[in-house]
Order: C-alpha cells, then sequence, then structure tokens
C-alpha cells in the first residue's frame, strides 16, 4: 500500500570548502509503526572523514538501542579501533501514537506560535530553509543532469 509520502532519494553534494558527502534516505521499509506488528523506524547515519568514521544508529521502538561509534583513524597505533561513544545516549524519537493531541513537535510549533518560550527546537528555520534547499537541488539535478548549487 502506498501513502503518497513513501521517498527514496540519494544525492552526492560538494561544499563549497572542497568537502564532498553522499546521502540517502527512503522511507521504503516493509511495515510501518501502525502495522501488525509494528515496525520500527531505523535510522544510520555514517560519517568518513581523514580522521575517522562516526556511526550513529537507532530504532525508534527500542530508545535503549541508540549508538554511536568512531572509527579511529588518527594514530598508527589505534587505526581501525572502534570506540563506543556515549554509552547511554538511547535512541529517542517522537511519539506517533494516533491517540492523544499530536506528535511532540506539533504541539512544540503550537506552543512557540503561542509566544510561549518554553519549547524544543529540534531544528531552527535556517536548517529547514537549508534542507528544503538541498531537496530543491536534488530535484533539479534530476531534471538537468547536471550539479546544481543550493541557493542561500
Amino acid at each position: 500500500e502506498t501513502t503518497g509520502a513513501d521517498v527514496s532519494h540519494a544525492a552526492t553534494v560538494v561544499c563549497k570548502n572542497g568537502a564532498t558527502f553522499s546521502l540517502s534516505g527512503t522511507s521504503l521499509l516493509p511495515g510501518n509503526a501502525h502495522s501488525d506488528p509494528p515496525v520500527a523506524k531505523r535510522v544510520k547515519i555514517k560519517i568518513f572523514g581523514t580522521q575517522g568514521a562516526l556511526f550513529f544508529s537507532g530504532n525508534d521502538r527500542d530508545p535503549t538501542s541508540g549508538k554511536l561509534e568512531w572509527l579511529r583513524g588518527d594514530d598508527h597505533e589505534n587505526v581501525g579501533a572502534v570506540e563506543i561513544q556515549c554509552p547511554d545516549l538511547g535512541f529517542e524519537f517522537e511519539d506517533l501514537d494516533q491517540e492523544g493531541i499530536g506528535p511532540e513537535s506539533l504541539q512544540c510549533f503550537i506552543d512557540s506560535c503561542l509566544g510561549s518560550n518554553d519549547y524544543y527546537v529540534g531544528a531552527d528555520s535556517l536548517v529547514g530553509l537549508r534542507s528544503v534547499q538541498t531537496i530543491d537541488a536534488m530535484y533539479r539535478s534530476h531534471v538537468s543532469g547536471n550539479c546544481e548549487n543550493v541557493w542561500g
């Protein structure tokens, strides 16, 4: 069953400072949080650099599943060694229960609109803008077959 929100994207991004990274994402996993049985969202972030690599992963149905790993690459003695960073980090995802008054992000948005200064900002407006600009450049690149600038 397709929801209309099922997406898969991939891109290679070249930054002004010469850094290059690739990103991909999909919501096309079998099942969902409301299927029987519920299926977890799985998040994996991998960052590779000249001084090693960072890996963060988690499962939204298991708050204890969050793990941040550092694959060392900065010295000859420990190259390739994996260190667990923040072992009690956990993995907290937004509450998506169908009952109640909506997810925390919506409640924070409403609180901010009502003038409250006591709300969680998961990503500010600039992060949101840059995210939309990056996705726009990905779409433009797909159409043109060329690299496209992220404006801003």
